[in-house]
């Protein structure tokens, strides 16, 4: 394509040129939409890129400053680069987020940039933060992002937008949200955009404090960074900030102070007030100062940060030498650093005074007393932190630095405050590279919880969890030694603090943080929580404590079960799949009677979860189980032993290993070892064992499809890994776990490492079967939920599909006729329906990939099925909104077959399920709703356009009168003879006026066939109800908007009069 020059051409010429170029755009994603609606080949996707560089090459020409140049943009431009940025096409996507980046780089007109920009900001944050997106495009929309940030180009719109996006429901929105905030400050600084950021002090100041205590890592980490980038704008308002976050928050700020600063390239000052320890005081009297402090205390303030530096590096140079050295010449290397290291934080840390040790084995001088005395006032005048140098660079500096910390803990002067941030270093420290320091920490942190278990237990509350994520990691260390004490370390933590149930909180809290990192980590969290359930057995006859283990231990196999074949490629899921269900065996065996209660509460679908996997640990898998039932209590033994507890015996724990830290081990691992089975621990055992045999006969016994089709099950061969155990029949749920039955959902970043080559058989077996009882189910809802984890390809997921269409058709055919037999008559639970629907919905939505368009109209189909059947009327009703969702997604399908399908799911939902006016008039406008507030508002689809006529067929089948009851607000509909669910059916004035106000967004739509509809279906409405009845409610519509209708309602009542009468 032949470019011309813009130089010479008029404002007027370049807008035209503008125009043609944002028509061609639409006219060419509109014939590729037709091709795709009628599957003919698709156009070449190259004319749409050569036509969106036209638009760069013609941005970069500088025409922001063109009169009426926003508006040409919204016109013509605006909708057709956002439909290309969400293009599935790579280069189509980078050439319209190009577009965006040129008008960033070379637009003069600040104003007309920022407005322009403000309508792709949610769009680019969304691509910037999708894994869907190919890395290209999200890389791309995160420097024009940045690009946008650091020129301050944001409006008040898009500040407010970012702010919002700050508490997206995605982590990665709101970790690419926060990174803008902080560049946006960042940039800030020096300009007139400076002054605005104090409007938005209470707003920044509410998004921090959430995020600064997000779920999400990687979120937090930039929280703080934000609130530096915001301290150096505005110190006080930070100053005010601080004093009301947590106070392990406020230290780790404080500990990030001096990296902050220095990545801000800003000047260090003394810390404000709130940062200071109120347990170091500072010294009175000035004239006993040091004067190196006050040299460098004078500097900090003087000198750049790049002089600073200089100066620290040639310090590191003269005081340490390349060469390895023994931990007693690291001690000295470490007094010789405190006299020369400036003093940046001399009242938020934890201070080392050199002068107060020997130079011999580590004790403490003959004037202790004294030099304890004086201990608070000369830490502050000499000396550098404990928690600086914990984080140095050099290993044995930090090793030093634990070694004096445990000297302090051991001698019995370490302050009370002074613990939290002791354990805070200590948490870092137990994560070092080098084991060595992991050693020495795992020591100190052992000694510390010796020394004074009342202060560590109190401050271990807020950081159990993440201490236990590191010691679980800390077992599988190369090292040994390391390895040894972690055990030990988690052993004191589940024997000796309390309370037991924040200990199993923090244990479950622990498997779903690392048990997506890799099968070795939650094989270790499965192992840990077999021997928290041993060693705290009396525990688990709560059945509150009872109910959050089992549903954890379910939602991790369910997760493991879950993934792909092609995604299994080690032998370790296998062994973390029985490691689980051996703990679940745990939890029966020690309380069986809080185990049954729990199990009837749970759902069928868990309920057959918890049999498959008690099935799977006892050995019962074959048709003659029952006879085995008997055998699987007293041999076996091996099935049932507890891993931590073995090797947490096999470890010699002496003072050579962990040091401080020689007691023996507790009774329960010398019997859990002995012993080797949890369920022969003591001869008191016995009556649990005769107990625990009755509740498992009773629970597998009621289920009537296993009984029934047992005989036709072949036995699941052994397991390829050379384990004992056979393979599990688990048939998990897809990941949509309920907030009210589920206490933990683990992490499903896991990388799955198990081939399942061998279980090909077992779970084709369990597949068939299931798909050949769905007719005998009488939950085949729960069923196909019980199965679907086992259809991996879209043929398998296909035939799912339309088994459980066949399946509830069949219920909704018979159980009028065969009610009084009870012969078919199958269960519906509201939650399962749930599940199913929103399953689908994530399935339609591609949230879940990209699904093959025989799943897509087997989806709509089986839909069509459910909606029919009677059972699940209530069900479908409670989520009549999100059916409407999916009818929706199909209603735009570029499947023909599909859209039909969806058509035909309409037409059922009206006439079949035959809901309340009332509450399918609300179920439309929330969908309404959402598509007008979300990031495809612009776009007007042919789903939409049928959901917003449906608010019209909705109040036509309902035929209202004029009537109003007396002293209410509700208006009776006029019962026709044959819908007899009419009779019970009312219309609201609250849902008129809010079908009028969702009307009334509709007629400023940038869309005119939007507009077009809005204008018919409240002509419609006017003419079904009447004006004395809708005037009232047609107040909100402007002047213009009112005419608009007054002169549609007369033209279509002049050509078709026989539509509208009432």
């Amino acid at each position: 394509m032949v470019r011309i020059s813009n130089v010479a051409l008029t404002d007027e010429k370049v807008l035209r040129r503008l125009q043609l170029l944002g028509d061609a755009i639409v006219e060419e994603q509109r014939q590729t939409k037709a091709s795709i609606n009628l599957r003919q080949p698709l156009r070449d996707w190259k004319i749409q890129c050569r036509l969106l560089e036209e638009v760069a090459c013609l941005l970069a020409d500088d025409i922001s400053g063109c009169r009426a140049f926003v508006g040409w943009m919204s016109l013509y431009v605006r909708n057709c680069l956002m439909h290309s940025m969400q293009s599935h096409r790579v280069p189509i996507a980078l050439a319209a987020v190009n577009v965006v980046g040129t008008l960033v780089e070379h637009g003069t007109c600040r104003a007309a940039v920022a407005v322009v920009c403000s309508w792709f900001l949610t769009c680019l944050v969304r691509l910037a933060a999708s894994s869907s997106a190919t890395s290209m495009v999200s890389a791309a929309a995160m420097r024009v992002l940045l690009s946008i940030a650091q020129k301050c180009l944001l409006t008040l719109e898009a500040l407010n937008r970012l702010l919002r996006d700050c508490g997206a429901s995605s982590a990665a929105v709101r970790r690419c949200s926060v990174e803008i905030v902080r560049s946006y400050l960042q940039a800030a600084k020096g300009t007139s955009t400076q002054l605005s950021v104090k409007a938005y002090t209470e707003a920044l100041h509410r998004v921090l404090r959430d995020r600064m205590s997000d779920a999400d890592a990687e979120v937090r980490h930039a929280a703080r960074r934000c609130f530096w980038a915001l301290h150096v704008l505005e110190p006080a308002s930070t100053g005010a900030l601080l004093g009301v976050l947590p106070a392990d928050l406020q230290r780790q700020l404080a500990a990030e102070r001096a990296d902050s600063m220095q990545e801000l390239k800003a000047v260090e000052s003394p810390p404000a007030p709130p940062m200071l320890s109120p347990s170091l005081p500072r010294s009175s009297n000035s004239a006993h100062e040091d004067p190196h402090t006050l040299d460098a205390t004078h500097a900090s303030r003087t000198v750049t940060l790049k002089d600073n530096l200089q100066s620290a590096v040639a310090s590191r140079a003269r005081a340490f030498t390349p060469r390895s050295v023994s931990p007693s010449k690291a001690h000295r290397q470490l007094l010789r650093s405190a006299k020369e290291a400036p003093v940046h934080l001399a009242g938020d840390s934890i201070l080392l005074a050199p002068h107060m040790h020997t130079r011999g084995e580590g004790t403490w001088t003959a004037r202790t007393g004294a030099l304890h005395r004086s201990a608070a006032s000369r830490r502050a005048d000499c000396g550098t932190s404990l928690s600086t140098a914990m984080e140095s660079t050099d290993w044995s500096v930090r090793r030093a630095a634990v070694l004096e910390a445990q000297r302090l803990c051991e001698s019995g002067f370490l302050m009370s405050e002074d613990i939290p941030e002791l354990l805070t270093g200590l948490l870092l420290r137990v994560q070092d590279m080098h084991y060595r320091v992991v050693e020495v920490s795992q020591n100190c942190l052992s000694t510390l919880m010796t020394r004074a278990p009342a202060a560590t237990q109190k401050e271990l509350q807020s950081v159990l969890p993440s201490l236990l994520s590191a010691l679980v990691r800390n077992t599988s260390h190369s090292r040994p030694v390391v390895c040894a004490a972690a055990r030990h370390l988690l052993d004191r933590i589940v024997r000796m603090h309390g309370p037991p149930q924040e200990v199993l909180k923090a244990v479950l809290r622990a498997a779903d943080d690392i048990g997506g990192s890799s099968a070795a980590m939650d094989l270790r969290c499965a192992q840990l929580l077999h021997y928290f359930i041993l060693v705290h057995a009396s525990l688990f006859a709560e059945i509150s404590t009872m109910g959050i283990t089992v549903r954890g231990i379910l939602a991790h196999l369910r997760t493991l079960a879950s993934h792909q074949p092609k995604e299994s490629h080690h032998s370790g899921v296998r062994a973390t799949q029985r490691s689980w269900i051996t703990a679940l065996s745990a939890a029966l065996l020690v309380c069986p009677e809080s185990f049954q209660q729990v199990a009837e509460r749970l759902a069928p679908s868990e309920q057959e979860e918890v049999r498959a996997a008690l099935r799977e640990s006892f050995g019962l898998m074959n048709k003659d189980w029952g006879e085995k039932l008997s055998d699987a209590f007293t041999t076996g033994n091996e099935r049932f032993r507890c891993i931590f507890a073995e090797e947490l015996k096999a470890c010699s724990m002496t003072g050579r290993d962990v040091a401080g830290t020689v007691e023996p081990l507790s009774g329960a691992i010398d019997q859990i070892s002995r012993g080797s089975c949890a369920s022969d621990m003591s001869p008191v055992r016995s009556r649990t064992l005769e107990s625990a045999s009755q509740v498992l006969l009773k629970f597998l016994s009621a289920d009537k499809t296993f009984l029934a089709s047992s005989g036709t099950a072949r036995e699941m061969p052994e397991d390829p890994g050379g384990g004992a155990g056979h393979t599990p029949a688990l048939a998990p749920l897809p990941d949509l776990a309920r907030p009210a039955t589920l206490a933990r959902v683990p992490s499903r970043g896991l990388a799955a490492a198990d081939d399942f080559d061998s279980d090909n058989g077992a779970h084709a077996s369990i597949h068939g079967r299931g798909l050949a009882s769905a007719q005998r189910s009488r939950d085949p809802v729960a069923h196909f939920l019980h199965q679907w984890a086992y259809c991996r390809e879209s043929e398998d997921r296909r035939c799912a599909l339309l088994s459980l269409a066949t399946a509830l058709r069949a219920g909704g055919a018979t159980a009028e006729r065969e009610r009084e037999a009870d012969v078919y008559r199958p269960h519906c639970i509201p939650e399962e329906v749930e599940r199913l629907l929103v399953y689908w919905e994530r399935e339609l939505s591609g949230v879940e990939g990209i699904v093959h368009h025989n799943v897509r109209c087997a989806v709509l189909t089986t839909l069509q099925a459910l909606l029919q059947w009677p059972a699940a009327r209530s069900s479908v009703s409670r989520q009549l909104t999100r059916v409407l969702g999916i009818c929706r997604t199909g209603l735009d399908d570029p499947f023909l077959e599909a859209q039909l399908q969806a058509a035909c799911c309409l037409d059922t939902l009206l006439t079949a399920c035959k809901p309340p006016a009332d509450m399918c008039l609300s179920a439309i406008t929330n969908c309404v709703m959402r598509w007008l507030e979300g990031p495809m508002r612009d776009a007007a689809t042919s789903g939409w356009l049928d959901l917003v006529h449906m608010i019209l067929r909705v109040i036509e089948q309902a035929q209202p009168t004029l009537a109003r009851a007396k002293g209410t607000n509700r208006r009776a509909f006029v019962a026709l003879p044959e819908a007899e669910h009419q009779r019970r059916s009312a219309l609201t004035a609250p849902v008129l006026h809010r079908v009028i106000a969702v009307l009334n967004r509709l007629l400023s739509h940038c869309h005119v066939s939007v507009r077009f509809c809005a204008v018919l279906v409240l002509v419609g409405i006017r003419r079904t109800l009447g004006d004395a009845v809708m005037l009232p409610f047609l107040a909100p519509l402007s002047a213009v908007d009112m005419r608009l209708v007054d002169v549609y309602q007369d033209k279509v009542m002049e050509a078709h009069p026989w539509r509208l009468r009432t």
